[in-house]
């Protein structure tokens, strides 16, 4: 039965790996009635890790939709993997939900990657709660890692559940919200909550109490701007507080009627789009794309206002035209059941719909474009060749399936290098994605480490010439370049100027010069990378009234330039990057020293709880393969993001070697 936007719950599942996720939302479903029994990852029952490829390894590498009845609400849950190398999937799926459900352990730590998912979705507006779990561990430490929380993610984490024992005595969590509850510890909690209210704070000072109806009024003001972000604790393996933990996201997390993201086209960006069932257009978006073996292709879609009729052709913002959705689809884990309508704030899936692609926007009758579900950008990147000519023939199209599915697995051709080049978040991650070729497309593929794309450049001024003269017993050609390259200021690019005088070179030859030193640019003289900020001028030159022509003068230009080139000091120059790397404190020793052996200069350093992070400069080629060692170095801790910085000129020594490869295999082609 189709549900009004305030009865329905889109919550995002997400946390560290092994945090125990989607054992906690096998255990909602079982509780909530939609399943007779509770599924297991171990035993490869679970309903949200349902691809073999998950059982093998037992843990989450895709988001799953899953969903159950409770209070009379609809709990629609994205379960999103945990472990750093697909954090990919849990981004996106932050794009789709109104609250995040952040899952730690009870260790006493919060680790890096769960400071990145919070720190997403508190970018987004998203409201938060963060979840203790395993409180039956021996090892169990859940004041210390409210703590850390509270350190490492903001002091607006707050208590709100109080377990009974710890470790082996862990029984059962007590909500602070009951003015039965322990005293101190109800105490605390209001005066936070009153703090996020000025008129509350003032009445609070003077009577010094707050009726339990003012408390959950806060609270669920509190929860729903971000400015409370409430810890929860339980045991899912145990079993204990789970049935509260799903009360109180069912009765506190906001509702779908809360709209949020797009603009109509012409408004401000960020214009919100409401959510009403009975008088809103209809808009939705794709947040996620799956090739099904059975079903074909899917795209799950958030409506965010109006309905999704599946006798109803909807615009397509991207492309402009419209679009049929003819087999919309309840999604449960692996099992879909044909429904005929998606409601305002729901989660669901249209099959079979081709041009759908992640982050489309479908419209009724007012054009609306939304934000593009954002990813982070990969880190990692594979050259890639097929194994055969069969493999050859289906490569492409395979690929284009992949990162389809994946918005962090990207495809291109690079145009400096001309190598196929495929990224991913970590060297693990695209591991994956290989196996999947080979698996699910019958696809074998040869990688190797990508050539970075360096450029050439000059430091120096120097003149060149060149007479090209051929004679084949008909009309010749002739043209005779003299010129001089002087190096441009850094960024500055080419620039090309005639200063010949008296008609040496015609003017109607002097664009075929220009485009013989340009042929030189894009190819590269020195090591065969483009060639960057350089001048070049024309200043003599000769030509033949019968022979010249443009062909004789592109020539004479092109190997004008490259001898001026090699006697001007050239260098190559590398992309250098700005990294930043969160890694636990008592790493940071061997972190630095690693990068002092990979030509990295730290810039800056911080300290947030018991991370660490560092920022520096680094060539782009001392990090290729970087995910793995860091994983090495920090014991999977450590995660890493990097933007180019600048480019700057290679040491003479490596230089060298380049130089040497490059005239090896040019000997190698001709030969």
């Amino acid at each position: 039965m189709p549900h009004s936007p305030d009865k329905i719950r889109n919550l995002a599942v997400v946390g560290a790996g092994a945090a125990g996720k989607t054992s906690l939302v096998d255990l909602f479903l079982f509780k909530a009635g939609a399943t007779t029994r509770a599924g297991k990852v171990d035993d490869g029952s679970s309903l949200s890790d349902y691809t073999q490829e998950e059982k093998d390894v037992r843990h989450s590498l895709n988001t799953t939709l899953l969903s159950c009845e409770h209070q009379g609400c609809k709990l629609n849950l994205l379960d999103t993997p945990g472990y750093p190398d697909f954090v990919g999937e849990a981004q996106v799926a932050l794009a789709a939900v109104d609250a995040v459900l952040i899952v730690v352990d009870a260790s006493g730590n919060i680790n890096a990657a769960t400071r990145r998912l919070y720190q997403s979705a508190q970018a987004g507006g998203l409201p938060r709660f963060l979840l203790i779990n395993k409180l039956d561990s021996d090892q169990a430490k859940p004041d210390e890692t409210l703590q850390a929380a509270q350190e490492m993610l903001g002091s607006e984490c707050i208590s709100v559940f109080q377990p009974d024992g710890v470790g082996a005595s862990f029984t059962a969590v007590n909500s602070l919200l009951d003015p039965s509850a322990d005293e101190a510890a109800r105490g605390a909690l209001i005066e936070s909550l009153v703090e996020t209210d000025e008129e509350a704070m003032e009445k609070y000072l003077e009577e010094g109490e707050a009726d339990a109806s003012t408390v959950t009024s806060l609270y669920r003001n509190g929860v729903a701007s971000g400015q409370v972000v409430p810890v929860l604790c339980c045991s899912v393996e145990k079993d204990a507080g789970v049935q509260e933990v799903l009360d109180h996201l069912v009765e506190f997390s906001p509702p779908a009627a809360i709209g949020r993201r797009g603009a109509r086209k012409g408004a401000e960006d960020g214009d919100e789009i409401g959510v009403d069932v009975g008088h809103g257009e209809t808009v939705a978006q794709v947040f996620k794309t799956v090739t099904d073996p059975y079903v074909g292709k899917l795209s799950f879609l958030r409506v965010w206002s109006g309905e999704v009729k599946g006798d109803t052709p909807l615009h397509l913002a991207r492309t402009g035209k419209t679009e049929k959705l003819a087999n919309l689809l309840r999604v449960q884990g692996k099992d879909t059941e044909g429904i005929p309508s998606i409601s305002a704030g729901d989660l669901a899936a249209v099959a079979k719909v081709e041009n759908l692609e992640t982050s489309d926007t479908l419209y009724g009758a007012s054009e609306v474009h939304l934000k593009p579900v954002e990813s982070p950008a990969p880190m990692a990147a594979l050259a890639m060749d097929p194994a055969t000519r069969a493999d050859e023939q289906k490569l492409a199209n395979a690929l284009r399936k992949l990162a389809a599915e994946d918005l962090t697995f990207r495809v291109l051709r690079d145009p400096t290098t001309k190598e196929l080049v495929v990224s991913g978040i970590t060297n693990l991650h695209l591991d994956t994605m290989i196996k999947r070729l080979k698996e699910r497309f019958g696809v074998g593929v040869v990688t190797r480490t990508p050539r970075v794309a360096l450029k050439e450049t000059i430091n120096a001024t120097a003149e060149g010439h060149h007479r090209h003269k051929k004679q084949t017993g008909g009309a010749g050609q002739f043209g005779e370049v003299y010129l001089k390259v002087s190096a441009n200021a850094r960024g500055e690019g080419f620039e090309f100027s005639d200063d010949t005088v008296g008609g040496s070179i015609p003017k109607n030859f002097m664009p075929a010069v220009e485009k013989g030193v340009r042929e030189s640019l894009e190819e590269g003289v020195f090591a065969g990378y483009p060639v960057v900020d350089v001048k070049v001028s024309i200043y003599d030159g000769k030509h033949h009234p019968v022979d010249s022509n443009e062909t004789s003068f592109r020539t004479a230009g092109k190997r004008a330039f490259k001898d001026a080139f090699l006697k001007a000091k050239p260098s190559l120059l590398e992309p250098i990057v700005e990294i930043e790397i969160e890694v636990p404190v008592t790493s940071m020793g061997d972190i630095t020293g690693d990068l002092n052996t990979r030509r990295g200069r730290i810039n800056g350093m911080d300290t947030i709880g018991a991370l660490q992070i560092i920022r520096a400069n680094i060539p782009l080629r001392e990090i290729q393969g970087y995910s793995t060692d860091l994983r090495s170095m920090t014991a999977g801790e450590g995660s890493y993001t990097y933007t180019l910085a600048d480019y700057d000129i290679v040491p003479a020594g490596v230089a060298k070697d380049i130089r040497a490869l490059y005239e090896k295999q040019r000997e190698e082609a001709s030969a």
